[in-house]
């Protein structure tokens, strides 16, 4: 092997042709305890800061968009169920499922922490394939593993079931690297060569043939033995050639049948290779529009993603007043910057600037476009919008040697740079505690969705089809995903390989599969090997509003509340369609939620009231509508918005407790007298429906007048 060296600055310097040593295990001096605390040194700093990054919201249970109705395949069929779960889409990736399944069942805290933990095994993977191959730059993969594992760009992690397992994925297709990188090593021993060649075979096909996201990176690996090969044999291109081919031959291997099986089974997959096809028809459009859209992939996961992560916090801070965030950020800076500076005394490296450090940014940017390629060729987008910005876990890799390489090119000294990774960490934990946050504030919406619905949907009739828009937790719980929850509470015992309720979100995609309202149609929906048999007749419509209590639409009432983006229209057609005859009123065991997702219930609350009246109203039961409100006036709540007053007046309207517009306004503004408010939003909405008499119209006609509410 041949080593260059030269004198700078009375330094020694290493230079790049050092980059490719093997590894040598160093004779280490001091006692047992300081050979062990160099070995876990790091990666118990590398534990603490995903801890610290990702940990905080860990212990709060919570399943989110496809984890739902993951969660609701294994009840229905247990762990093996996933079998038939994946049968007609990736069908290997149903082999983790059924292992991880049976370990962990659906315990929310449990998938929580296991996520936690492949994250760390995934930076740790990252870090420990670097040094593999470039074991004297041990400098710069501390640095590019820490932002391997702080990245803002990538927001997924707390998908905790789904990712959790993607992470063993991709931190398979790593260890393969590794492990060539073990067998190059014993090429002089057959048989230790031989081991580590076919356990890596066996990681790699681990790491795509489940799922074909990190496929790309595997474009590296031929570059990657030619360096390696370049600098062990410099200037003997034969010999490079044939230990390159050598060494590849078994990735390729399994590489090339996977592309195969993938690209001649394409049809039977959900995500299509439609990329050949526009290449078959627009060619030369299709080129630049990839070239144009690839750079900006890239531009957004190299650079914007930190620029965004920036205005997060400075928004957090001066808008939001997040303090709690600015402390998390901070302690995340003092945590890195002085773990750091700790590490890089222990090495005691003299080595501050590595003149072609530059080379890293190419090498990631590279990294970083194949790991794009998988993407693009499923016609996706890939973007730091939700929910594109899953992708950026492929580029982690080439991210974070980019990352490196401009920084240590950028400024010269170690301190200098330890200061400018600890603010990056700054920025990226600050942010991922607002991500975070949101998470949770989500689930809570979720929750009390739920929670609301078992309050006024004790049962549901088998084929019913719950519909809505305007969600204020779209972004984390799809109408698929919603299905999860809802068939777990209305039909836990269904094990019939079939749904029996489905969700449908009519501002989305969903709305497309539905025929039109206006008379009696059948419609099917099906979701990963099951299916949903409904009709147009059999709908139930709510509505949860940014702020007040879900409220079950009827008679073509649409609740006069904030931000509503739908149609007021399609929200009006919505409104008629909907069927309280679905609502099983009083069945034998009412609804309720399984408290191993969503805690103990709360009823001491308005939202509980108010949906028990909405029952009543249902029901017919006048006064005990009255009531409901005058028990929550008693425990000092009230309607959090004007149109949960409206089923109050209908009720005193139907009791014929007032005969004209003064007396009703009196009478119920003395009973509770922040009604007086509302007025307009409680005659609107009882006026567009038919529920009331000729007479209890009139009413609120004069009323509509006297407070002058106009249209």
């Amino acid at each position: 092997m041949v080593k260059s060296i030269y004198f700078h600055k009375k330094k020694l310097i290493i230079r790049m042709d050092e980059i490719m040593c093997p590894i040598t295990i160093e004779s280490s001096q001091g006692n047992s305890f300081d050979k062990v605390w160099k070995i876990i040194r790091f990666p118990l700093f590398l534990l603490l800061l995903t801890i610290l990054t990702y940990g905080l919201f860990s212990l709060r249970p919570g399943f989110y968009l496809d984890d739902w109705y993951i969660v609701l395949f294994k009840q229905k069929f247990g762990a093996d169920g996933f079998w038939l779960y994946f049968s007609e889409d990736r069908p290997l990736e149903s082999l983790p499922y059924v292992i991880f399944f049976s370990i962990f069942n659906d315990s929310p805290i449990l998938w929580a922490l296991f996520a936690l933990v492949m994250r760390w095994v995934f930076g740790l993977t990252f870090w420990m394939t670097l040094n593999q191959f470039f074991s004297k730059q041990r400098r710069l993969w501390y640095w590019a593993t820490v932002i391997f594992t702080v990245y803002p760009g990538f927001k997924f992690h707390n998908f905790s079931i789904m990712f959790s397992i993607f992470y063993v994925f991709f931190g398979s297709h790593l260890l393969s690297y590794f492990g060539m990188g073990r067998a190059i090593e014993n090429r002089s021993k057959p048989r230790i060569y031989a081991f580590w060649t076919i356990l890596s075979m066996l990681l790699l096909f681990f790491g795509i043939a489940p799922v074909e996201y990190y496929v790309g990176v595997e474009l590296f690996r031929p570059i990657l033995l030619w360096i390696i090969h370049t600098r062990l044999y410099p200037k003997e291109s034969k010999k490079i050639a044939k230990f390159v081919f050598i060494d590849w031959a078994p990735y390729l291997l399994v590489f090339i049948a996977f592309l195969f099986y993938r690209i001649s089974q394409r049809d039977v997959y959900s995500y299509r290779i439609s990329l050949l096809e526009k290449l078959q028809t627009t060619p030369i459009i299709t080129l630049f529009q990839l070239i144009k859209d690839s750079t900006l992939s890239l531009a957004n996961g190299l650079l914007r993603a930190w620029f965004e992560t920036f205005r997060t916090l400075i928004n957090g801070l001066m808008v939001h007043k997040n303090y709690a965030m600015l402390g998390m950020a901070a302690i995340g800076f003092i945590f890195v910057f002085g773990g750091l500076i700790y590490l890089f005394r222990k090495e005691k490296w003299q080595l501050d600037f590595e003149p072609l450090g530059w080379l890293l940014m190419p090498i990631g940017l590279f990294l970083s476009a194949i790991s794009l390629i998988p993407f693009y060729a499923g016609g996706f987008e890939v973007s730091l919008d939700f929910p594109w910005n899953r992708f950026y876990l492929a580029m982690l890799p080439g991210i974070s040697i980019f990352t490196v390489g401009a920084i240590e090119f950028l400024f010269r000294t170690n301190k200098i740079k330890n200061f400018v990774f600890g603010a990056l960490c700054f920025l990226a934990i600050g942010s991922h505690y607002v991500v975070g946050t949101e998470f949770v504030e989500q689930w809570n919406k979720q929750a009390d969705l739920m929670r609301q619905l078992t309050w006024r949907v004790p049962g549901l009739q088998t084929g019913t089809t719950l519909m809505t828009a305007d969600s204020p937790t779209e972004k984390y719980f799809s109408g698929t995903a919603l299905t999860g929850p809802i068939g777990i509470i209305y039909d836990a015992n269904n094990l019939e390989k079939k749904y029996n309720y489905f969700v449908v979100l009519m501002d989305s995609n969903q709305a497309e599969r539905i025929p039109s309202l206006d008379s009696s149609q059948d419609f099917s929906i099906t979701l990963r090997s099951l299916e949903f048999i409904g009709n147009t007749e059999s709908i139930l419509v709510y509505l949860q509003p940014e702020v007040g209590c879900v409220q079950v639409l009827s008679d073509g009432i649409v609740p006069n509340v904030p931000n509503l983006e739908h149609e007021y229209s399609k929200w009006k057609e919505l409104a008629f369609a909907s069927n309280l005859e679905t609502i099983v009123t009083r069945p034998v065991q009412p609804a309720s939620l399984p408290s191993r997702y969503f805690g103990e219930e709360d009823t001491n609350q308005w939202c509980f009231y108010y949906e028990k009246a909405d029952l009543a109203r249902q029901l017919g039961d006048w006064q005990g509508v009255i009531d409901y409100y005058q028990d929550a006036k008693n425990q000092g709540f009230k309607p959090l918005n004007g149109s949960e007053y409206r089923i109050l007046v209908e009720a005193w309207l139907q009791q014929s407790k007032s005969s004209n517009a003064l007396t009703l306004k009196e009478q119920l503004t003395l009973e509770f007298p922040e009604i007086s408010g509302h007025w307009c939003t409680i005659a609107k909405e009882l006026l567009a429906s038919e529920v009331l008499s000729k007479n209890d119209r009139s009413i609120l006609t004069t009323l509509s007048t006297q407070e002058a509410c106009g249209n």
